[in-house]
Order: C-alpha cells, then structure tokens, then sequence
C-alpha cells in the first residue's frame, strides 16, 4: 500500500506507538496523533484521513477532510501575504501558500483565487498555483457529446467564461450558454457539447429531448409554486425567462407548446396557467395559437389576423387618375352673400394726428 500526500485515503492501523498510531503497512507508514482517534483504536481498524507535511517536513495525517486534494482545482479567498506569497485554507490545519511564482497576478488580501494543488517532494510541501493551463492542457480528454460533467466556473473570457471540468480539465461555457448567472469558483452542473482536440465546450443545459423533458418539468414546479398562473409569454425578455425559469426562452416556447399540446397547461396572452380539465381548447389549430417563428420554435403569443396586402404595381401605375366626386345625397351648400364694397380711404382722408411732428437732426460735420 503505498501513501501520496495531499490526497484522502482509508488506511488501516498498523502499530500503536506512544503520541499516537501508524498508518499504513511497514514499508510505508504515516504518523497520526492519538486525539485523531477514538480511544482504544486497535491495529487493523481503517481510517478515513489526509495526509499533509507537518512544521518538520514530516508527512502526518488528520481525520480533518480538506475541500481540495493534490491535482484537484478550488476556488478560495486570499488570507494574507508576506515575501513568500499569498496563503489560503484548504480546510486542514495549516495553511497552503502560493508562492508569488505560481501567481499569474498579484493576489491581495480577501480576493478569491482559483487555484490547483500539487506536491513538491523535494521541498516536502503542498503548495498552489493559479498557473492553471502549464498542468491541465496535456491531459487527454475522456469526455464524448453528451456527458454529464461537473464545472467549476473560472475567469472570463471574450466568448463567456472558462471552466474547469471535474477539477481536471479546462473548458469553455459559451455566453449563449449559460442559463443563470455564475460567479467565479461556484461549482455547477454541465454538459460537454462538443470534443476538438484538447478543447472542451459545454453548456448549462442539456440537448434535445432531455432538455425538453427537463424544461417541462421546471416549467410546472414554477407553476405550482407560484399559485397556477405566471406571466411569461412571447414578449417577454429573455433575459426575465433565463431568470426565473434557468432556461433559453427559446426552450421554454418549445416546452410550453409541449406541455399545451398534452393538456397540461393553457396559453393567454399575459401568460401561462394549469389547465384543470386537461382538455385541449376547440379550434386551436385554426386560430394558430402556436404558431412556429423561424429559428425559434412555437410561439406562446396568438396569431394575429393577417394584413390587407397592397395592389401590385401593376395595377395601379397605368390608370389614369379619377378625382372623387361628390356624393350625390349630400347637402347642398348655400351660397355666400356677397357683402358691398367698402370704399377705400386716401391719405388725405386719414384723421390727422394733434402731436406735433418731431424733426430730425443730425450731429456731426
């Protein structure tokens, strides 16, 4: 049996010693104090524990579990800092150190960091590097279409976010892609979307019918949450969908359409509601209340009736134009009387004005 630092294993009790016990076999054993056990451990018994190196350099284990183990990747708040680097907690009792080397940028106190753990057995040590790619890019990738990953969220980049798929390999999540709103080290479920090489794409969502199934699903427990009846409907914004349902509103017109055709749910024009007879409406498919968009699957909104269209060119260009005639039933307008000229008045009849007249003077030469 053989022990690696920084991970979690079962190990048995080899040999009882005076602080405490060994683990392990005799070719390989490890040092745990006796508070870690329940008094009277016998040899034999198995052990749940991690194994670290201690102030000495001496590999130790404790029965205190860590978040994070040896090749694994976590996202977790800055300590403090010295010359030495930026510190973290794993969940164990001393703390890891990212030497300011394995910084991709310098970490201040409080800012979280997104970080691999590996082991120096030079040094004897555990440290962490935000310096993901130089130990994740040369793994090869298990992963087909389809499968069912776990992803922690990491930074962003100019087409969504970069993942890290089962703390082992890195990926991108395409902006499209995402369902809800993610923050940095958040661990989420996902799905691969497509293989290239060394490069994996995943989406939040699953892909034909299961998303469909699925997307049903949260559509009647959002239902049922809410009293029956939501007001989402085709002119709502997508973004309020992707919100409260965690779905594309392209998914949710399709389940919805889904869902009205099986009787479950009845489509207004505010929104959705349970349909408690669970039969479908007379004359749906005349008044095209699902009406299929281009690209965009069913439509909740109901079909408007269709415009007039305009005459083609060719039927009006060449007619000559006819002014409207005045119908013959409407009311005759009586004339306007002439009213008699009035006689215009001269200069010389104009009333003369008492103010005397100002003459003008002009200064200068």
């Amino acid at each position: 049996m053989q022990i690696h630092p920084g991970t979690i294993q079962t190990l048995p009790v080899f040999e009882v010693v005076e602080k405490g016990y060994l683990l392990g076999s005799e070719a390989d054993n490890v040092f745990i104090g006796r508070r870690e056990l329940k008094p009277k451990t016998e040899p034999g018994t198995e052990v749940e524990v991690f194994t670290y190196y201690n102030e000495e350099r001496n590999l130790e284990a404790t029965t205190e579990l860590p978040s994070l183990q040896v090749g694994e990747v976590g996202c977790y708040r800055v300590l403090s800092s010295n010359s030495l680097g930026s510190f973290i907690s794993i969940g164990t009792r001393r703390d890891i150190l990212i030497p300011h080397a394995e910084q991709v940028e310098s970490l201040e106190d409080g800012r979280m960091a997104l970080v691999i753990l590996l082991d120096d057995p030079e040094n004897r040590r555990l440290y962490a590097t935000t310096k993901l790619n130089r130990y994740l890019r040369g793994r090869e990738i298990p992963y087909k279409r389809g499968d069912e990953v776990m992803m922690t969220i990491a930074e962003k980049i100019e087409i969504g976010r970069r993942v890290i798929i089962d703390g082992k390999y890195v990926g991108a999540l395409f902006r499209q892609e995402m369902t809800d709103n993610v923050r940095l080290g958040e661990k989420i479920k996902g799905y691969v979307r497509k293989v290239e090489g060394k490069d994996i794409v995943v989406s939040m969502q699953r892909e034909g019918m299961e998303l469909l199934d699925d997307a049903k699903v949260k559509i009647m427990n959002y239902l049922e949450a809410n009293g029956g009846y939501v007001r989402l409907n085709d002119d709502t914004d997508p973004e309020e969908v992707k919100l409260r349902l965690h779905m594309s509103k392209k998914t949710f017109k399709k389940a919805a359409g889904m869902l009205f055709k099986e009787g479950k749910i009845l489509l207004t024009r505010m929104g959705i509601k349970f349909n408690k007879t669970g039969e479908i409406p007379e004359g749906w498919e005349n008044t095209k209340l699902l009406s299929e968009e281009e690209g965009d699957g069913p439509s909740v909104r109901p079909a408007r009736a269709p415009k007039k269209e305009a005459p083609a060119e060719a039927e009006w260009v060449d007619k000559p134009f006819v002014p409207k005639t005045k119908s013959p039933a409407a009311r005759p307008q009586k004339p306007r009387e002439s009213e008699p000229e009035r006689p215009r008045q001269s200069s010389e009849d104009k009333p003369k004005s008492d103010r005397p007249k100002k003459t003008l003077t002009f200064k200068g030469k």
